[in-house]
């Protein structure tokens, strides 16, 4: 290309530039052709929202199909927000425990001590002042029952599944304390971008614990099914507490009734407005088809149409854009 075609080309490019205005809106804003230009930007922003909205409504409709509901943005907040106060019920139960008074289900408690690091005993006392140990048991809990917090599950089962995951973690713990250095170096193997992409990143860590401490041949007494099941009965009576999940009787024949857990009214109608308020606020972000607007404050700015749902009008947009300008 010669001299003089670069200089045609960069002069055609300047216009341009000056056309819109160099990072700001386009001149003849008042024109017809401004309006119809913003209609289309927030008709494409629009979409882009829709597209987020179906992209945000396809996973959790993926997590439920697959009992990971724990995994979704809504399973995380719940678990945040029910951890510490799972946490103290447990604390406080096992006080009484340890105290001698009497309690249904209580012994089925002695097993969760065997969750704890020894930092939690002083020559094999229990520390009685931090209820924060629990967390990883709480977590653990709440994990299971918000997997299938949209679904109904038996009593028995979500009672059994909790308690088989406590005993793994008794059986890590006690892993972590007897072979620290083989412990840490599973640990690392299982962060980050380690695990494969396509795996249950739950399921493939547990594989791996169970592979490493049968290699190793870990001592440890498996708890029996029905202390398992009394377990998960107790923790699960705990969440029932915390008004996450209530137990109903349902009659399944005229001489079986079988004993469902299902999420509360409370959580169901939290969740449903938690999804409402957040699901328009991942848009599938793409080039804009004008020059992005001056950023008002920390939320106004760049895409000109308004997010979360609101409607927007075309009129109000350029009524914003000109007093942005004065």
């Amino acid at each position: 290309m010669s001299t003089s075609e670069q200089k045609t080309l960069l002069q055609q490019q300047l216009e341009e530039l000056i056309k819109v205005g160099v990072g700001g809106k386009f001149r003849n804003e008042n024109t017809e052709d401004y309006v119809k230009k913003i209609e289309e930007e927030i008709a494409f922003e629009e979409a882009m929202i829709r597209g987020g909205i179906n992209r945000y409504q396809k996973l959790i409709r993926e997590a439920v199909k697959d009992n990971q509901e724990s995994t979704t943005l809504y399973g995380i907040v719940l678990q945040q927000k029910y951890i510490t106060e799972l946490s103290k019920l447990i604390h406080d139960e096992v006080c009484k425990m340890t105290s001698g008074e009497a309690g249904n289900r209580q012994t089925a408690l002695k097993l969760l001590c065997q969750c704890l690091p020894k930092s939690a005993f002083i020559n094999e006392e229990f520390v009685e002042n931090n209820p924060n140990v629990w967390d990883t048991v709480s977590l653990i809990a709440l994990k299971n029952v918000i997997d299938g917090i949209s679904a109904e599950t038996t009593l028995n089962k979500l009672a059994i599944v909790i308690g088989t995951a406590l005993m793994l973690e008794a059986k890590i713990t006690i892993f972590k304390d007897e072979e620290k250095d083989k412990y840490n170096q599973v640990a690392k193997r299982l962060t980050g971008k380690n695990i494969p992409q396509n795996a249950n990143r739950y399921l493939y860590k547990r594989k791996v614990w169970t592979y490493c401490m049968n290699k190793h041949k870990l001592q440890f007494d498996d708890w029996s099914k029905e202390s398992q099941l009394h377990l998960g009965v107790k923790i699960v009576s705990y969440c029932e507490r915390l008004n996450l999940v209530k137990h109903q009787n349902r009659k399944s024949s005229k001489t079986k009734t079988v004993c469902y857990v299902e999420a509360t009214p409370h959580v169901i109608e939290e969740i449903k407005n938690f999804n409402i308020k957040n699901e328009a606020l991942y848009p599938k972000y793409l080039p804009m088809l004008m020059p992005p607007r001056d950023w008002e404050n920390p939320f106004v700015g760049g895409y000109y149409g308004r997010k979360h749902n609101y409607k927007n009008d075309t009129k109000e947009i350029i009524q914003s854009i000109n007093k942005e300008k004065k």
